[in-house]
C-alpha cells in the first residue's frame, strides 16, 4: 500500500492540541506548561500524512543584533515528528517547507536551541552562539556602595527596561529582539512572584534585574538582568550581596566574560551550564547586507557557498565592506569556499574562520582568513533567553 502523501501546511485553532500533544510525545520531555499556547496556533506549521498530522513546529518572527544592527531570524520552537512519521521524509518535508517558507517572509536566518545537532546539521544549521549560566555566592558579591538608585519598577517602567535592553543587545552579537512572545514571559507574574528593579544614574535608567526566589533553596533565580555601565554592575553586585542573610547562592544568564562575574573581587562566580544554539543562513546576500561590521575597516572579499537545500544562495558573492555596511555583488574570484555550515559560525563570529577551517567546514588562504576574521570580528555571540 503506498504512502499517503506528505504536506507542509498551517493548522487550525481545533488542531493545536493534537499537535502540541504530538510534539511533547516526540520530544521526550515537557515543554514549558503554557509555551505553545503563547506562542500562538497562527506560528505553528504541520506536516500531515494525508490527512493526518504526524508533526510540526512553531516559528516566530524575531531579531538578532549583530555587529550593531538587527538582522531579522526565524526563530525556531517545538519541533517534533509521531513516531508514525518517522524514517518516510516528514521531517525532510517540514523544515524543507519551513526555510521556504521563512526565506519568503523576509527572515534572512535562521536561529534554534538544537535537541539533536546531528540532525539539525543534514538542513544545513550550525552551533554559531552560547547560552550561558552562571553561578555565585552571594557573599562573594559584596562592593563598595555608589549613588546609583534601585527601585522596584512599575508598568510605566516596560519601555524602558525594553529600550536598555535593545542598548545592550546593539554592541554585542546574537541577542534577540525579543518581541511580545518573550517579553510578556519574562515581565509575567505567572507561579512565584517575580520582582523586579530598575538601577538609575540620576533619573537615567541604566540597568535593570528581574528574579524569582526558590522555594526549596537559599537562592534567587535571575530571568533578565542589564547593566549598561560599570557602576550600574556596582550596584547590582551590591543589590545581591544586600540578601546575603537569607540568600546563599544567585545564578543568572550572561555573555562570555560577562562584566559582573569580572567585578567580583575573587574568582568564585563558576559556569553552570552552557549550550550553543543553531543558525541557519536562509538568504546569503539580505543576511550579509543586514548585519553591521567594525566602522574602521574597508575591505574586500569574496565567498564561494555551495547551498544544496537552497540553490538560490549557490554562487560566488563578493562582499565590499566599509563605514560599518556591506555590499554584496555576484560574482567574483578567490576567497574562501564553504557551505551553510561554515557560512554560520562565520557570520555569527562564534568560531574564528580558522577554527571554521580546521573543522573542515571551510577553505581558504591564509590572507583571506585574515580578511573574514576582520570583517566578522566583534564580541562572542550569545543569547540569554530560550525558546
Amino acid at each position: 500500500m503506498p504512502t499517503p502523501e506528505l504536506t507542509y501546511t498551517n493548522i487550525t485553532a481545533n488542531e493545536a492540541p493534537g499537535l502540541w500533544e504530538t510534539i511533547s510525545q516526540a520530544l521526550h520531555r515537557s515543554i514549558q506548561p503554557g509555551w505553545n499556547e503563547h506562542v500562538g496556533h497562527e506560528r505553528f506549521r504541520a506536516v500531515r500524512m494525508g490527512s493526518e498530522i504526524v508533526g510540526g513546529m512553531g516559528i516566530i518572527p524575531m531579531g538578532q543584533w549583530f555587529g550593531g544592527r538587527l538582522v531579522p531570524t526565524g526563530a525556531v520552537t517545538s519541533v517534533g515528528v509521531a513516531p508514525e512519521g518517522r524514517g518516510i521524509g516528514a521531517a525532510s518535508v517540514l523544515m524543507h517547507g519551513a526555510l521556504r517558507e521563512m526565506q519568503a517572509s523576509g527572515m534572512v536566518i535562521s536561529t534554534l536551541f538544537p535537541s539533536s545537532a546531528r540532525v539539525y546539521r543534514s538542513f544545513g544549521y550550525e552551533r554559531s552562539g552560547v547560552k550561558l549560566t552562571y553561578e555565585a555566592p552571594v557573599k562573594e558579591m559584596r562592593t563598595l556602595s555608589n549613588e546609583l538608585s534601585m527601585t522596584e519598577a512599575r508598568e510605566v517602567d516596560r519601555e524602558e527596561m525594553v529600550l536598555l535592553f535593545n542598548k545592550r543587545g546593539s554592541i554585542g552579537n546574537g541577542n534577540l529582539d525579543r518581541g511580545e512572545v518573550l517579553w510578556d514571559l519574562i515581565l509575567g507574574t505567572r507561579g512565584r512572584q517575580v520582582f523586579t528593579y530598575i538601577v538609575k544614574d540620576g533619573a537615567e535608567p541604566v540597568g535593570y534585574v528581574n528574579f524569582q526566589q526558590a522555594r526549596s533553596a537559599d537562592h534567587i533565580r535571575v530571568r533578565d538582568m542589564v547593566a549598561l555601565t560599570p557602576e550600574a554592575a556596582q550596584r547590582l553586585l551590591r543589590f545581591f550581596s544586600d540578601h546575603r542573610t537569607v540568600i546563599e547562592t544567585i545564578s543568572w544568564n550572561g555573555p562570555p566574560n560577562d562584566p559582573l562575574m569580572l567585578m567580583m573581587e575573587e574568582q568564585e562566580a563558576k559556569q553552570v551550564h552552557s549550550r550553543d544554539w543553531m543558525v541557519r543562513i536562509l538568504n546569503v546576500k539580505s543576511a550579509l547586507e543586514a548585519r553591521g561590521y567594525p566602522a574602521a575597516i574597508e575591505i574586500s572579499l569574496a565567498l564561494t557557498i555551495e547551498d544544496p537545500l537552497l540553490d538560490e544562495n549557490t554562487g560566488t558573492w563578493t562582499l565590499d565592506v566599509s563605514g560599518g555596511r556591506c555590499t554584496v555583488s555576484s560574482g567574483g574570484t578567490g576567497g574562501l569556499s564553504m557551505g551553510p555550515r561554515g557560512f554560520a559560525p562565520l557570520f555569527t563570529n562564534h568560531l574564528s574562520p580558522p577554527d571554521i577551517k580546521n573543522i573542515g567546514l571551510l577553505k581558504g588562504t591564509d590572507e583571506d582568513l585574515s580578511k573574514a576574521a576582520a570583517i566578522f570580528g566583534g564580541p562572542r555571540p550569545w543569547i540569554g533567553d530560550q525558546f
